[in-house]
């Protein structure tokens, strides 16, 4: 149940829309008849499927009421599918002067003509928000501190629980980790919620000290963690338009602010190490005359003191600390006054680059034994926040700082990238750094089995240290034993798939029969459950395998569903272990649409295009799965013409979105290929990409990507267009559902 149904009489049509728009404005999905309905299209199927699938119908009671013989159909509709089949709520409001029948007399809500409108709609507005949307029951299961186990699914609830972290983080396997053992700097990639940012802290110097040494993944690191941003040049709103590399003010002195971003940069990264060292002084066994002469090296040879009034002591690791935070206080109001007031301003100091840090880095290895044979690793987090220029600077140390440093630079997948460097020498991957990707794909067997004993750590490390039983994510998560649809029907639907392609399914030989059976059970299934008017069902995904499969290999995304599934059984039953299969795919459906509704508001700017192109590409791949009569589950998009991106401003945008939508974990790319190898020798290579599983739930989509779909730079564009969106929709529709013919009119009109 995802909408909200309004019933009307024809009269009352202006009312009914404005009330539609009113509650779309504030995020609620609301279908009105005069709408949606369009010439050809079938009325009765129409009010059966949003009676069926609306979670409340508001009754529009007037005067006009009485000789309106559909909505009364539709009244009826409502009341009985709400007492009968626990079905949507219904809610009366009236307008004018009218006098309800007893049955709906209950039902009253409020008025909603004149001065009683607004406050009626903000009435029905509160109430929907309590009645709980997907975002409301997914906050409330991972609520931060509650008894469920797994509500602890991001980096940030770590911070201040270095021990937590190292008891309950399970980093992933081994190639991927060996990769970050090596002095070879890395840059890890993957889309949010891919664990980056804990993969990180679990490197860092703190975690380690909480760990048994013995039984540490990496003993001989010493880590200090970093989180990237722009610094204090993003307070000067001139420069805010600097993501791409040609888009600049005239006046701007590039390499002045280069140089501005690198003091605070390695400021930062000094920071970073002093406070881990602090931190850690203990488990090091730092001895307090070493300390001293640290501290009085570094400030000896980096650290100007001598303007400054307060006589602290410098001769501890706090001292520096302190000293350093003004420093950047220093630096932060030379950047105001340079370039928001146009003052005349002296840079405070220049004394941070590469060869300050590695001083740093070789008095450390000296003065503290324990230090002596570690290797130093800097832990940059979100290089995806930078403008190019400050790239540069962080590529530079990338590129210079090996072999006495390592550097592991976390960023999204599908960051603009550049291979700059300060030093003339372009960052080369491979010769200079290793690339990690995050995100497991589920399709390769072998990487799926590695995902799958990941995710069965997590788990069990996540019980553990809440007091629980330990026990393996497929008891944790069983599968139904029951079939979810019943195999003759399965059988049938498959005959209609080859009979549509003008071969009798009968007519095949036992083992053609087992291999239709295996291509297109699936496709089967989506179409009872979807393909059937008033009567649709939503798919059943249960078992770690499904629930592993759905959430696209991100493990985040696997968190949410088991955390959401735990809080559903726990306020439903009571029980908490084992979670049933209903629970589950509850779960499934809840986060699915919970990960839609949210991308709105997550991505700034593009969000809400970003959530109607993936809708509306969704729609036709539904439509593909439930009409096409021998390629039913081609979820994977092809994009055959990807060289016309730069062609122009508007197919520019095609790139924009989609290297957006993969780096926000919508979208996803074929690793290492631009795609699939195109059906003929003379075709261009297509470019590849997948709307990511977690969203094929809500979307009614099978998550298998067993073909493909293509699709052209333009009718992408199209999409982004207001005004093209709806020809251009119905165009990719006819292309890719019916072939050379077009789709019935109700088959695009009932689905918007």
């Amino acid at each position: 149940m995802d909408h909200i149904f309004i019933s009307h009489a024809g009269a009352d049509a202006p009312l009914a829309e404005q009330l539609c728009s009113d509650l779309k404005n504030v995020g609620h999905d609301a279908k009105v008849d005069t709408r949606e309905m369009r010439l050809g299209d079938n009325l009765i199927d129409f009010m059966n499927e949003g009676i069926a699938n609306s979670h409340t119908v508001i009754v529009i009671f007037s005067t006009h009421t009485d000789t309106a013989a559909w909505q009364k159909k539709e009244i009826d509709a409502a009341i009985w599918n709400q007492q009968e089949h626990s079905g949507g709520k219904v809610v009366v409001m009236t307008v004018g002067q009218v006098q309800l029948p007893p049955l709906l007399g209950p039902l009253l809500y409020g008025r909603i003509d004149g001065s009683n409108y607004k406050r009626t709609l903000e009435k029905l507005c509160r109430e929907l928000a309590e009645r709980r949307s997907d975002t409301a029951i997914v906050s409330r299961a991972l609520k931060e501190h509650s008894t469920n186990p797994f509500w602890r699914v991001r980096a940030e609830y770590f911070d201040e629980a270095p021990q937590l972290l190292a008891d309950s983080f399970s980093p992933p396997d081994a190639e991927k980790i060996h990769l970050l053992e090596e002095m070879k700097p890395c840059f890890l990639e993957g889309s949010r919620g891919t664990g980056k940012t804990m993969l990180l802290l679990s490197m860092r110097a703190r975690t380690y000290s909480a760990r048994n040494t013995a039984s540490s993944t990496h003993p001989n690191l010493f880590g200090c963690y970093l989180r990237l941003d722009r610094g204090a040049i993003s307070n000067a709103g001139r420069y805010s338009d600097l993501d791409q590399p040609d888009v600049r003010p005239a006046d701007l002195d590039l390499a002045q602010l280069s140089d501005v971003f690198a003091q605070e940069f390695y400021l930062g990264v000094l920071e970073s190490i002093l406070s881990e060292l602090s931190f850690c002084r203990d488990s090091l066994r730092i001895r307090p005359v070493d300390e001293a002469a640290l501290a009085k090296s570094i400030i000896r040879e980096l650290l100007p003191t001598d303007d400054d009034p307060t006589g602290d002591s410098l001769d501890s690791l706090s001292g520096l600390l302190v000293h350093l935070s003004r420093m950047r206080r220093r630096l932060a109001e030379f950047i105001r006054r340079k370039f928001i007031y146009k003052e005349s301003a002296t840079v405070p100091f220049t004394c941070f680059d590469i060869d300050a840090l590695t001083f740093v880095v070789r008095e450390l290895r000296e003065k503290v034994e324990a230090l002596s044979d570690r290797q130093v690793t800097i832990l940059l987090d979100e290089y995806e926040n930078l403008f190019p220029y400050q790239k540069v600077v962080v590529n530079t140390l990338v590129k210079l700082g090996p072999p006495k440093i390592s550097i592991k630079v976390a960023r999204k997948v599908g960051t603009q990238e550049t291979s700059d460097t300060s030093v003339g020498q372009e960052l080369q991957e491979t010769h200079d750094y290793n690339r990690l990707p995050l995100i497991y794909s589920v399709e390769s067997d072998e990487d799926f089995a590695r995902y799958v004993r990941l995710l069965n750590d997590v788990v069990q490390k996540t019980l553990s240290v809440q007091g629980l039983e330990p026990m393996s994510i497929a008891d944790l998560l069983p599968k139904s034993q029951e079939d979810e649809i019943d195999r003759k029907v399965i059988l049938d639907e498959i005959r209609k798939i080859c009979s549509a392609k003008s071969k009798d399914f009968d007519s095949f030989s036992d083992a053609e029969k087992r291999r239709k059976v295996d291509y297109y059970s699936e496709a089967a299934i989506y179409r009872q459950l979807y393909g059937r008017p008033g009567r649709r069902t939503k798919k059943r995904f249960a078992g770690h395998k499904d629930l592993a499969f759905v959430s696209s290999g991100v493990i985040r995304y696997f968190q949410e569903i088991v955390g959401l599934a735990y809080y559903l059984q726990a306020e439903a039953t009571g029980t908490n272990f084992p979670i049933s299969p209903e629970h589950q795919s509850r779960a499934v459906h809840t986060v699915s649409g919970y990960n839609l509704a949210t991308l709105s508001r997550n991505v700034e700017r593009y969000g809400e295009r970003l959530k109607y192109l993936l809708l509306d590409l969704g729609d036709c791949l539904r439509q593909k799965l439930l009409h096409h009569a021998s390629e039913p589950e081609a979820g994977r998009l092809a994009i055959a013409d990807p060289e016309r991106m730069e062609l122009s401003e508007t197919l520019r945008n095609v790139e924009l979105f989609l290297n957006l939508g993969v780096r926000e974990g919508v979208f996803q790319l074929s690793n290492g290929r631009p795609g699939m190898r195109p059906k003929h020798v003379e075709d261009p290579q297509p470019l590849e990409f997948n709307i990511a599983r977690i969203f094929a739930p809500v979307l009614e989509i099978s998550p298998r990507l067993r073909w493909s779909t293509l699709v052209h730079c333009h009718e992408l564009a199209g999409l982004l267009e207001p005004n093209d969106r709806k020809k251009t929709k119905r165009s990719i529709l006819q292309r890719i559902v019916a072939g050379p013919k077009k789709p019935p009119e109700s088959m695009w009109e009932k689905e918007q």
